[in-house]
Parts: C-alpha cells; sequence; structure tokens
C-alpha cells in the first residue's frame, strides 16, 4: 500500500505541475515565477537526541526486588533531576495496590507518579502485575493479587519460591480460572483502560502481565503443569485477545522467554504457536526480551522475523547496580552491542533513583552513545530538500526531500511532515500537513526520497518567506528531534527561503 499510495501522490504531482505550467504560459505580463529549484543540503548533527517511541527508560514502583518499599518521594524527586537523556519510564504497580478492596480503586499513589513524569516529558510504559511474583530473594510478602480475589473462588496453586517460602499462582487450568478470576482480572483491566488508555495520556505502551512470573510470559518460577500444548494455547490467546479488546489505544506489548516446555520446541514457529506470540503479533503488539545478555537462537530469530514489523523492547540483566556489580551479568559496553544486534527501540537497566544516580556519574557516555548515530531506536536526517525559489499564491508548493534512519530501531508510529512559511522571527503565515508523509517503514542503511505536495491559500500577502519543517503528532504539534541544524524552540526546522508572488 505505502508503495502505491507514494506512486500515486507523486503521478498528482506531476499532474498538477502540468496544468500549473499550462495555465501560465511563459511571458504571461510578468506573472511567470522563476522556475530556479532551491537545494538544500542541511548540516547532520551528532549529539544525542531523545525521541518519543524509543531510548533509555527509568524505573519507578511500589517496591525494589528484595520487598524494600519505595516511597513516592523515591520514584520522583529522588532521581535529582529530570533525566534528561531519558525518554520514558517503565512503572510497575500491583493489582493489590490498586483494587485492595474488591470494586474500590485506589489511583493517587500511582497517578502522582504518572503525573509527576509527564510533566518532564515522559512517556510511560505501564505494567500492572496481576498473576505472581517468586521474589528475587524469596522473602515472604509483596504480594500481587489481593487476598480478596482468591477467597471470591479465584483458583490459585501453591509453589515453593525463591527461599523456600510459599508464594499462590493462578490455576490456569481450573474450571473457575474463566468463570472467576478472567472476568475480575477483565474489570480491572477495563478500569485502568477507562483512566488511561486515551490519546492524550502519557502512557505509551501496556505491559501485558496475564500469566507466568517476573512480567516474563513463563512459570519456570513455578513449572506450572500444563496437560498439553492445546491447552497451554488456548489460555494464553484468551489473555491476548483480553488486552487486545480492552486497549485500543496505546499499544500492548507482550515479554516473551523460554518456557518450562522449551526442550520441546523444534523451530521459532513453535515458540510461536505454544506461547501464543504469533496471535500477538498478529494485533500488532510490541514484543520485549528480558534478561537481555542470555539471547540465544530464538532471540535472534525473532528479531530477524519481527523487528520491521513492531518495536522490539530490551530488559537488561537484572538492574543497572547489579550489571556493574556482577561481571557474570554482562557490561554496559557489551548490553550495547547486543541491543544494537536486536533492532532496540526502547531499552532500560531498572534504573530506579540511586541507579540513575551512580549512572550519571559513572557512565553518563554509554548513554549518551545510545542516542547517537547508531544507537537506539530511530535518528532521522533529511540529507536534501529543493523547493521553486518563487511560488505563486493560490497554486501548489511542492518539497521534494531525501531522508536517511541512522539508527537500528524506526520510528513505528506516523508523524506527517509540516512545513511552515513564516517571517524572519519565526512567526508562522501558512502551515500545512502532508498527510501522506509516513516515516514508519525506514531502516537504517537505506535512503528514502520523498515528495510532498501543499497547496498555498490564494491571499498569501507576496514578499519572501522562510521556509521551515516538523514532524508532527495527530494534534499537529512538533514532536520529533531531527538530527540536523537550524531547530528553533518549537522543534521546527528552518530549511532555507522562498518568494511568494501573487496569483494569477
Amino acid at each position: 500500500m505505502f508503495a502505491r499510495d507514494r506512486l500515486a501522490v507523486c503521478f498528482g504531482v506531476l499532474a498538477a505541475l502540468g496544468m500549473l505550467w499550462a495555465e501560465t504560459p511563459p511571458g504571461a505580463s510578468g506573472m511567470e515565477p522563476d522556475r530556479t529549484l532551491r537545494t538544500v543540503l542541511p548540516k547532520e548533527i551528532e549529539e544525542p537526541l531523545t525521541n518519543p517511541y524509543m531510548g533509555w527508560g527509568l524505573w519507578a514502583g511500589p517496591r525494589y526486588f528484595d520487598g524494600k518499599v519505595f516511597t513516592l518521594e523515591y520514584n520522583t524527586t529522588g532521581f535529582g533531576d529530570d533525566a534528561p537523556l531519558f525518554s520514558w519510564v517503565l512503572v510497575d504497580w500491583m493489582w493489590a495496590d490498586l483494587e485492595p478492596e474488591e470494586g474500590n480503586y485506589y489511583w493517587k499513589d500511582l497517578d502522582t507518579i504518572l503525573d509527576y513524569w509527564a510533566a518532564r516529558g515522559k512517556q510511560i510504559d505501564l505494567r500492572v502485575w496481576v498473576t505472581d511474583d517468586p521474589g528475587w530473594n524469596g522473602e515472604p510478602g509483596n504480594e500481587v493479587c489481593p487476598e480478596w480475589l482468591w477467597r471470591a473462588g479465584a483458583p490459585y496453586r501453591e509453589y515453593l519460591a525463591q527461599g523456600k517460602f510459599k508464594k499462590h499462582e493462578p490455576d490456569y487450568l481450573h474450571p473457575n480460572y474463566e468463570k472467576v478470576y478472567l472476568p475480575k482480572l477483565r474489570r480491572l483491566l477495563s478500569a485502568l483502560a477507562e483512566r488511561y488508555d486515551k490519546p492524550e495520556s502519557p502512557i505509551v505502551m501496556w505491559g501485558v502481565m496475564g500469566y507466568g512470573q517476573f512480567g516474563e510470559w513463563h512459570t519456570r518460577g513455578s513449572r506450572y503443569p500444563w496437560s498439553d500444548p492445546i491447552s497451554k494455547r488456548r489460555v494464553l490467546a484468551k489473555i491476548i485477545e483480553m488486552y487486545s479488546e480492552i486497549f485500543r489505544v496505546k499499544q500492548p506489548r507482550v515479554a516473551y522467554m523460554l518456557d518450562t516446555d522449551a526442550h520441546e520446541w523444534k523451530a521459532l514457529d513453535d515458540l510461536l504457536h505454544r506461547q501464543a506470540i504469533d496471535v500477538a503479533m498478529s494485533k500488532g503488539f510490541a514484543i520485549a526480551r528480558h534478561g537481555f545478555m542470555t539471547l540465544g537462537y530464538y532471540d535472534w530469530k525473532m528479531s530477524e522475523k519481527y523487528w520491521r514489523q513492531v518495536p522490539m523492547y530490551a530488559e537488561a540483566n537484572w538492574c543497572y547496580s547489579d550489571v556493574k556489580n556482577h561481571r557474570t551479568h554482562g557490561t554496559v559496553e557489551e548490553h550495547m552491542d547486543v541491543y544494537r544486534a536486536w533492532h532496540s527501540n526502547f531499552a532500560h537497566y531498572y534504573m530506579d533513583a540511586a541507579s540513575y544516580q551512580r549512572a550519571m556519574n559513572e557512565d553518563r557516555s554509554h548513554f549518551e552513545e545510545g542516542l547517537r548515530r547508531g544507537g537506539l531506536g530511530y535518528r532521522l536526517v533529511l540529507k536534501s530538500a529543493s523547493w521553486s525559489e518563487e511560488a505563486p499564491a493560490g497554486r501548489l508548493f511542492v518539497v521534494r526531500q531525501t531522508w536517511v534512519n541512522r539508527n537500528v530501531g524506526r520510528l513505528y508510529l506516523r508523524h506527517p511532515l509540516k512545513v511552515y512559511l513564516t517571517d524572519s522571527e519565526g512567526n508562522e503565515k501558512f502551515s500545512q500537513e502532508d498527510r501522506g508523509f509516513d516515516q514508519t517503514g525506514w531502516v537504517q542503511g537505506e535512503t528514502y526520497p520523498v515528495i510532498s505536495v501543499f497547496y498555498l491559500p490564494k491571499d498569501l500577502p507576496p514578499g519572501f518567506y522562510d521556509v521551515r519543517i516538523a514532524m508532527v503528532d495527530q494534534g499537529g504539534k512538533p514532536r520529533i528531534n531531527l538530527a540536523i541544524e537550524g531547530a528553533d524552540s518549537q522543534k521546527r526546522y528552518r530549511l532555507g527561503k522562498v518568494r511568494i508572488v501573487p496569483g494569477p
């Protein structure tokens, strides 16, 4: 569709230009504009760029791996600054904290964290835990599901977690799983969607959490005894379908890891089928891989198959402090190499406030490197642009462009190109979007020629105007930092001038 639509636009431009020349023959009483093309070659910049839908993530939540409670201050002002190299925040939250009594929700603490970071320009990846958590050190407590859930008849299975403490997990094959657990989970997720799944919400992703431990879509902590692959797929597909039905605005993401039946997998398609990942991919979910330095055959095949279709989300081995303290987790340099090879759009190290402060003191250059050429996500460069030096009011204004993406991921949500004609002070006199502009398929190593057509108003006063461009969101606001010089305070990029002459 993309290639065919672009071809149609090109034919439309040629036809319109043909009409334009036919209607204004040479020598027509001084009305003939100068058809000389002005071509500009914007200077590429090398500094780190943060952008939406990509980059480094912070981490906030109610408690740490060892059960230590995080205060609201720790999750907000405790970071010490606005984290300028980070564009998003992973917020973990527990069902037990959101719905302490059935049907009664407590939003205040979560809202405080979301509002704090949204006010600082961060997008949110909200991961609400709804099954169980074996804990990192086996300490009791830190329960994910509220006790009223089990009392209401939701079936559970006991298992021994790390440290030999008993934990509850949903009993996925019990008849009451679909009769009690799933309806109550659907009600919780629907409440979340009603509150946060909106275009203006800072939430950019929903973590799919209806199965397994550690948020990783496996039950290696409990070794849940599935009776057969078909039953497992049916349950997991039902969870995927539920998230897809409920969260219609912002993108869900699903993790995948080797599950307890991995020794039976024969190929990538077997993994996709048993874990119902193929269902998630058919619905455009993002895909996450945790424990990142342990990538194997299936991980590389997964990246090869999907990175051009959906965002790739890398969750590092343990947290930043553990990466620094334990050589077995890999160095930050090794993590960066793997992030790149896996085409990661997003990456994080469970960067809580203390870890963030240490990272900025010891490894700031690592995080800057991830936002330079060849790093995470996308980095869009306008290599050239050209337009007629003179354009008549009331006619077409055609801008030919050549673009490249320098980084290993892509911008997977379309941001139209908007052209502005301004005075020398940047005051807007005319603007219009190219709604056919689509950069979502741009990948590293390719060059993308684009023709954008704009329609000048008949009453646009004659004179010289600055030509500026921006990539804008659905509300028309500039959102994307480009890797070229010329940016103004509104993320518009000045390219050069055009002379507007009176129309016929």
